[in-house]
């Protein structure tokens, strides 16, 4: 299953710790476009998420070009860790039912052009590899 969320994607940051009456709590930063994801997302998503492995996720992200890139590639803010954390835990019950089933995970950042406007492309397969790929 392949598709693309438009928007301006957000890095999901854990922030700083509350504690509440002695339990610890991450504050994250930026849940409104995991939770604008995860709608998006059930909107091409399977009745009901996939079982098993998933073989691989592959997840694309388009940002703004600023005015004078210093390189052809996105290599400043926000990391690709922090981009992905977010959405594959938002799709937790929506494509798959934990995060902990993909097997190979696959991410990157491009600048937006006229093919890819700014937003997210996304590719989720849980078929058997095709010859040649690593096992």
């Amino acid at each position: 299953m392949t598709f693309f969320i438009p928007g301006r994607p957000r890095s999901t940051q854990t922030g700083s710790i509350v504690r509440v009456r002695g339990r610890a709590f991450p504050v994250r930063r930026n849940t409104p476009w995991s939770a604008y994801c995860s709608l998006m997302a059930r909107q091409c998503a399977p009745e009901r998420p996939i079982e098993g492995p998933i073989l691989y996720v592959r997840i694309c992200f388009f940002l703004r070009r600023p005015k004078r890139p210093r390189c052809p590639y996105p290599i400043g803010r926000p990391d690709v860790d922090n981009l992905a954390k977010g959405l594959t835990d938002s799709w937790n019950g929506i494509l798959w039912y934990d995060d902990s089933q993909i097997i190979d995970l696959s991410i990157g950042k491009r600048y937006a052009d006229t093919d890819h406007p700014e937003g997210v492309l996304v590719e989720v397969c849980d078929e058997v590899l095709r010859a040649g790929e690593m096992p």
